[in-house]
């Protein structure tokens, strides 16, 4: 088994439970356009490939024009910048997990690294634009566990593209077989493993087991519980 030496962490649907909030701030777009809304469980699947896409999805197909759609993005990025953290929360676990992860390592930062570096570095890495991305952290609390946080930018495509995840290796100093990628949906899972990372799916978050599966996960998790057992059984290999 490989001794992980640092993980990436999915945003939305992996961290954070924000679909409410999502759904809400699409919502009120549409209706103020006198379209019709969708229901929270449509937004599960809706939701992973940034919200440009969400638009696009979200949108009737008679209405799928460049500028509509961009009108609508505006307005979607608006309403959620204000409300982005109305219903968003923390998944049960999830903090206890990121305690846990520190804790577990903190006495091998002391005796092993030199200068206050981590030997354990974590990472987010979102479809979600990189400003909400960092508001978001920022506000629930998530800044002080993660040494690099990322969100869409033009520097980068969007996952299911590599480029960012392999970025964050090589800001962590990590080669990308030394790294587990942690998300709940298909595009994490193809992002994992065509960057070479250890792709870990998450049962909790807005897809299902078997998409997870689908996309050829390497472990498929219930719990955060579960991820600590993966770096337990990684330490002693």
């Amino acid at each position: 088994m490989i001794a992980f030496k640092a993980l990436i962490f999915d945003l939305d649907g992996t961290l954070i439970d924000s679909l409410q909030d999502i759904a809400d701030a699409m919502n009120r777009v549409l209706t103020a356009r006198k379209l019709p809304p969708h229901s929270y469980a449509d937004y599960k699947e809706f939701i992973g490939r940034g919200l440009k896409n969400l638009v696009e999805r979200c949108l009737p197909a008679k209405l799928l024009n460049p500028e509509i759609l961009e009108a609508c993005y505006n307005e979607l990025i608006r309403d959620y910048r204000e409300h982005y953290v109305v219903k968003t929360h923390l998944y049960p676990g999830i903090r206890e997990l990121l305690e846990q992860i520190s804790l577990k390592y903190a006495g091998q930062q002391k005796a092993q690294t030199a200068g206050g570096g981590r030997l354990f570095p974590l990472a987010v890495l979102s479809n979600k634009a990189d400003e909400i991305t960092q508001l978001i952290a920022r506000q629930l609390g998530l800044t002080d566990y993660f040494d690099l946080i990322l969100g869409a930018t033009p520097r980068f495509p969007r996952k299911p593209d590599i480029q960012s995840s392999l970025y964050i290796a090589e800001q962590l100093g990590c080669q990308p077989a030394e790294m587990l990628y942690i998300g709940d949906s298909g595009v994490d899972m193809q992002t994992a493993k065509k960057a070479g990372m250890t792709a870990v799916g998450v049962t909790w978050g807005f897809r299902s087991r078997q998409e997870l599966l689908d996309n050829r996960a390497d472990y498929v998790v219930d719990t955060p519980a579960e991820i600590l057992e993966i770096l337990r059984k990684s330490s002693l290999s």
